[in-house]
């Protein structure tokens, strides 16, 4: 019913003559108007009762000044009844009513192939500037742009040490070897638009950026303080994988193709590679794979899939 009243306001506002001699710009509402609804009617008895009973001596029909604000209060009840609430934030109705307009992010309101080509274009941007410092070197013998990249592309504890944390994310956009680009690639062209489609582009990027620092910390701890190995680390593998393992949750029934051919529930694939990657993290000392990032971007994975969607249910 108090829906029904406020959207109707507009409509049952006219305006009345000046009270006294004295300009008036206020409206009121016309006491023989009724809205459609029976139940949404408007009863002014009491108003014009306590109107008479404000007639001064001479028996013209102005109310003494101190009661003037009294009946412009008494004689908009609807009013009256539904100025707070107009301006409350109003959860529970549908209709909106006193609700600001919801305030899209910028980042949202982008075409998410702008977000999706554009990491794209930043991989293979980095993976060429590897390639350009690699034959530098081995033509010239020029290892300056070689040390650039060592220094700010590649994450491990000799570059946490010398203040250096950007490395942290900048190593998920690095790729020196052909293959692992490739794979990479591959891998986020097929998985990524789907939880871009779910997450939209700002809560994609932050999964991103999430999963990548996350596997560069689970990385440089477990080589300096597992290991006792400064071994360096880079790729977007772990951010890949915070990608695959939200997916994984949000869709445990589809069918993941490993290495692309081999099919695979996706209920069965998440902790299948959880459990593989964190193996081969104590078992294989000698692989040039970075499982321990590897587990650390799966779990950020679940992570969030966890505190977005199971912890909101």
């Amino acid at each position: 019913m108090l829906v029904t009243m406020m959207a109707s306001i507009p409509l049952l506002l006219s305006k009345r003559p000046p009270i006294g001699h004295r300009q008036c710009a206020i409206r009121f509402f016309d006491p023989s108007v009724r809205s459609l609804s029976a139940k949404a009617s408007l009863n002014f008895r009491p108003a014009q009762t306590l109107y008479k009973l404000a007639l001064d001596s001479t028996g013209n029909d102005v109310p003494p000044k101190p009661l003037r604000g009294i009946l412009q209060f008494v004689r908009t009840r609807a009013l009256n009844a539904t100025h707070r609430d107009g301006l409350r934030f109003n959860r529970g109705s549908s209709s909106g009513w006193g609700r600001p307009p919801p305030r899209r992010d910028w980042l949202d309101s982008l075409d998410s192939n702008v977000i999706f080509y554009g990491i794209i274009a930043i991989n293979v941007g980095v993976y060429l500037v590897w390639q350009s410092a690699i034959s530098s070197y081995r033509v010239m013998g020029d290892p300056t742009l070689l040390m650039f990249l060592r220094n700010n592309f590649l994450v491990d504890i000799r570059n946490i040490s010398a203040g250096r944390i950007w490395t942290l994310l900048t190593a998920c956009f690095s790729h020196k070897d052909t293959s692992h680009a490739l794979f990479n690639g591959l891998t986020f062209y097929f998985m990524a638009p789907a939880v871009m489609r779910l997450l939209g582009n700002k809560r994609f990027l932050m999964l991103y950026f999430l999963g990548g620092i996350s596997s560069s910390l689970a990385s440089v701890a477990w080589n300096t303080f597992v290991r006792h190995e400064p071994v360096s680390s880079h790729g977007a593998s772990g951010a890949i994988m915070a990608t695959i393992a939200l997916y994984a949750c949000a869709f445990p029934s589809n069918t993941f193709l490993i290495f692309f051919v081999i099919p695979c529930p996706a209920w069965v694939f998440l902790p299948g590679i959880l459990i593989y990657d964190g193996w081969r993290s104590i078992s294989d000392k000698r692989t040039t794979t970075d499982s321990a990032g590897h587990v650390g971007g799966l779990l950020t994975g679940v992570g969030y899939y966890v505190w977005r969607f199971a912890l909101r249910r």
